[in-house]
């Protein structure tokens, strides 16, 4: 009777048992999202995690959108990383209108315009990006000619506006021409920046996601994108040596962290709304010194 007793009672206890659990780690989830809320909203170059949505899908999607490309021709590499360029430009450009003047439009026609300079290697590449800075002061220093009172004014509301002009294009669109002009120039060299930048982003997003602090999903990124490196090391894809791959996987592990930053620094608050940005960022400087040092 005893024991019937107390197996009926342990029996009817064990759903308040499990749900005290569930809602107890439901609290943490939730106690440990709003911190990262809260570190996101306080930081200005805080790198945020989203993950509403399918996020995983679309990374992976992207990743295989891009070896793909690159298997293709590069031509197909510039189209690809070029729409994403004019997108994210489009975003950053719509981030900074709410707080000061900026037209998105123009934004991402820049970004636009000079990631299609990779269609004529890095000479292209860098005209573009040329053409595109001087683009942005002159249209932003015919945009405030009539709306400034005096000369003072004037010059301080072109200097703004071009600073956020070419801030929200210029870094887009170089890293996505650079990306597009190292396919043309050494494939295997741009697909191995890939799978390494993939990597990093991967463990970089799958440990971030649950981690209270800044550190631990780059550390995570950074471990992963080693591991890509050693399997890198063992093929030495052209025009690699056993010398130059390893200063190279070391140069990306330094880059794509703070090429995360330097997104942030893109936008007004890191924790803005662009997606399309996010999938660039770090490739803000991998990308461009890989092109200059390949």
């Amino acid at each position: 009777m005893t024991s019937s007793k107390t197996g009926t009672r342990s029996e009817s206890g064990r759903p308040g048992v499990v749900s005290g659990l569930k809602a107890k780690r439901s609290a943490e989830l939730t106690r440990r999202t709003r911190a990262r809320e809260a570190r996101w909203r306080q930081q200005r170059f805080s790198v945020p995690y989203r993950t509403d949505g399918p996020k995983v899908t679309l990374g992976v999607l992207w990743f295989a959108a891009l070896l793909v490309a690159n298997r293709v021709s590069p031509f197909a590499v510039v189209v690809l990383v070029g729409g994403v360029a004019i997108v994210a430009g489009l975003q950053a450009g719509h981030a900074w209108a709410q707080h000061t003047t900026a037209d998105r439009r123009v934004s991402a026609l820049l970004a636009g315009v000079t990631a299609t300079g990779a269609f004529f290697g890095t000479f292209g590449l860098g005209l573009t990006l040329a053409l595109s800075a001087v683009g942005a002061l002159a249209y932003c220093g015919l945009g405030v000619r009539h709306k400034a009172k005096t000369a003072e004014a004037r010059r301080l509301a072109v200097l703004r506006m071009s600073e956020v002009t070419i801030r929200s294009s210029l870094p887009v669109g170089l890293a996505a021409g650079s990306l597009g002009a190292l396919a043309g120039w050494f494939p295997e060299a741009a697909i191995a920046l890939v799978v390494l930048v993939s990597a990093y982003e991967a463990g970089d997003f799958l440990v971030g996601t649950g981690s209270a602090n800044a550190v631990e999903g780059p550390i995570a990124g950074i471990v992963t994108l080693g591991i890509a490196g050693f399997a890198f090391y063992l093929v030495l894809p052209e025009p690699f040596d056993a010398t130059t791959l390893p200063l190279f996987v070391v140069l990306t592990a330094i880059c794509c962290p703070v090429g995360q930053i330097a997104g942030s620094a893109v936008l007004p608050r890191g924790d803005a709304w662009a997606p399309a940005l996010r999938r660039l960022d770090s490739y803000l400087l991998a990308a461009p010194l890989w092109l200059l040092l390949v």
